[in-house]
């Protein structure tokens, strides 16, 4: 079967976020199944350069329209978002829920509002698929709709890997994502006021360097305000880094790390955003690294094998 996939960004382009790895990882899954896949983005939109400052939700009317006209034989698309909102109601759409604007609007503010509605106009018209259990929450809080699956991500567990080495002195402390969202203010905190000696690094890695540049760390603090389902965060468990994180995304419905049987915890799952609660949870790490057993979290939430498997069932 041929199968579209419409995004904003392309990770083979140089973009390390979130849905171009989705998009990357989903292409693989479904052509090692046979099918034949296209993936479009913004750029492969011929006026893209000369409409690159419209909004959004606009570019993905011109790219999404322009794919309508073509009358492409696509058995299956399936879009980020909104990038399906230029294809008529008839077509075989199926839209992914990464998290909802509404969702950030309410967590961080500064959100354009037309965002929200364009979004909501395609959960409402097509089906969805969330990420994240948070992510179908979010749906059908703030738009009224029901999700049709959820299928969280998936990662090569055989890329990201633990490392034999000695531990660093002081510990590295990794995170990913830049600024209020992704809770950048809480680590340059954490940096500030910690109690312990310790080294914060941003993790600064281009697609396909990501698994060295987890390697290189002893723990992972992501304070994110708003999540779907956290790539860095698997990527990091993966590789065996316990984690200091904020109760959102994927994490919004782990037990806490108090009621997790020893030698089971991701680490620590902290409520709230105040940085002195992360600087405790931080020591709290440092201090009992053996309690902690990502790496066991990760192959059971985090495998491309099943994140791959659930795809090919929904589509076929």
């Amino acid at each position: 079967m041929r199968i579209g996939i419409i995004t904003y960004r392309r990770r083979e382009d140089g973009h390390p976020g979130g849905v171009p790895k989705w998009a990357w990882y989903l292409k693989r899954a479904l052509e090692e199944a046979g099918h034949r896949v296209d993936h479009h983005t913004w750029r492969d939109y011929p006026g893209w350069r000369e409409h690159n400052d419209a909004p959004e939700h606009e570019k993905a009317r011109l790219l999404s329209a322009r794919l309508a006209g073509e009358r492409r034989d696509c058995g299956r698309i399936v879009a980020d978002g909104f990038w399906a909102c230029g294809l008529p109601d008839s077509a075989p759409v199926t839209v992914v829920c990464h998290g909802t604007w509404a969702g950030l609007a309410a967590a961080c503010g500064g959100v354009d509002g037309e965002l929200i509605a364009a979004q909501g106009v395609e959960y409402r018209r097509f089906p969805v698929v969330a990420v994240s259990e948070s992510a179908a929450r979010q749906v059908k809080r703030y738009h009224g709709a029901d999700v049709a699956a959820v299928i969280p991500n998936g990662i090569d567990l055989a890329a990201f890997k633990p490392v034999e080495r000695p531990p660093n002195d002081p510990p590295v402390v990794l995170y990913a994502g830049r600024g209020y969202a992704k809770g950048e203010d809480i680590v340059r905190h954490v940096g500030a006021q910690q109690a312990v000696p310790l080294q914060v690094e941003y993790l600064d890695a281009p697609p396909g360097m990501e698994a060295r540049a987890y390697q290189r760390g002893d723990v992972f603090v992501f304070p994110s305000r708003h999540e779907g389902d956290s790539y860095a965060l698997k990527e990091a468990t993966a590789c065996g880094l316990p984690v200091v994180a904020s109760a959102v995304g994927a994490l919004a419905s782990e037990r806490p790390a108090e009621t997790c049987p020893r030698g089971r915890r991701i680490g620590e799952i902290v409520e709230g955003f105040e940085a002195a609660d992360y600087c405790a949870a931080l020591e709290r790490v440092i201090a009992n690294g053996r309690d902690y057993q990502p790496r066991r979290w990760a192959e059971k939430h985090a495998g491309f094998g099943e994140f791959a498997r659930r795809w090919r069932e929904y589509l076929a």
